[in-house]
């Protein structure tokens, strides 16, 4: 949970990751005006299965790309951990 919630809230600087927290708000309740979407409460295997297929580009429905360059800088651990952690926050 630790490792997940920092990654949320904090992204990860060094390897140019964005925190999900920037868009997504601190309870992962999106931001509906600006076309954040809900990603709180999900299931792990969701959440883990969209975050790929950002990585490998079979999904390309975010802001100008913008998730395709986050996720591409995830390891499968990084995807696991906030899968996880996201599946529990409300």
């Amino acid at each position: 949970i630790e490792a997940g919630q920092a990654l949320y809230r904090g992204g990860n600087a060094e390897r140019g990751i964005t925190s999900c927290i920037s868009c997504h708000g601190p309870n992962g309740k999106g931001m509906g005006l600006a076309g954040f979407p809900i990603i709180s409460g999900q299931h792990a295997e969701y959440t883990s299965s969209q975050l790929k297929m950002f990585r490998n580009g079979t999904r390309a429905n975010s802001h100008n790309g913008m998730m395709a360059g986050i996720a591409a800088k995830l390891t499968d651990d990084d995807i696991d951990i906030l899968s996880k952690y996201l599946s529990g926050l409300y």
